[in-house]
C-alpha cells in the first residue's frame, strides 16, 4: 500500500492493522479501497485476509472464503452464461454495470465505533458488475482511538 499520510499499515499485538486518517476526503477512502480491490486482481487473497481480515469468514480461512465469494459470484444481468469469475484490473473494466457503486457513508459518534462504510462494486472478468466488496472503518477502543480498515463483506445485492 502507498505511503500516503491518510492511509498506513501498523502492527500492534503481532496484528496486521491498516489505519485510515481522520482527515482522509472521500476520494482518499475510495483510492484506498481501490489499492485493495488491485491486490484482489492479482489474487492475493492471504494478503489481503492478513491485513484486513474478513468478518463474514465465521472461522473458516479469510482468505479461502474471499476466493470463493468472487468464484461463486452470479450475474444473468451482466455474466450470462458465465461461471468463471476473477477480479480483474479496474482500469480495464468496460461495461458490464452501467452504475458500479462507489459509495462512502460516513457516520456520526456512535455506540458500535463504526465510522464508515465503504461499498465498491468489483471488475469482474474485464467488466464492472454488482460484487460489492463492503469496507468498514472502526474507531479502535484505546484512550487515543485508530480508525482500522477492515474488510466486512463480498456479496452482491
Amino acid at each position: 500500500m502507498g505511503n500516503a499520510d491518510w492511509a498506513t499499515k501498523s502492527r500492534k499485538d503481532d496484528t496486521d492493522m491498516v489505519l485510515v486518517s481522520r482527515c482522509a476526503t472521500d476520494s482518499q477512502l475510495l483510492e484506498i479501497a481501490g489499492n485493495w480491490i488491485d491486490l484482489l486482481a492479482k489474487q492475493d487473497y492471504e494478503t489481503v485476509a492478513s491485513a484486513l481480515g474478513y468478518a463474514v469468514a465465521y472461522g473458516e480461512p479469510p482468505a479461502e472464503c474471499i476466493r470463493r465469494e468472487i468464484r461463486q459470484y452470479r450475474s444473468s444481468t451482466f455474466f450470462p452464461c458465465v461461471d468463471d469469475f476473477r477480479v480483474t484490473e479496474k482500469a480495464q473494466a468496460i461495461g458490464g454495470n452501467p452504475q458500479p457503486r462507489k459509495i462512502v457513508t460516513r457516520y456520526k459518534s456512535n455506540s458500535t465505533r463504526l465510522w464508515a462504510t465503504i461499498d465498491y462494486d468489483l471488475p469482474i472478468n474485464g467488466k464492472w458488475s454488482d460484487l460489492c466488496a463492503n469496507f468498514v472503518i472502526f474507531e479502535t477502543n484505546e484512550a487515543n482511538p485508530r480508525l482500522v480498515l477492515s474488510l466486512e463483506d463480498i456479496s452482491s445485492y
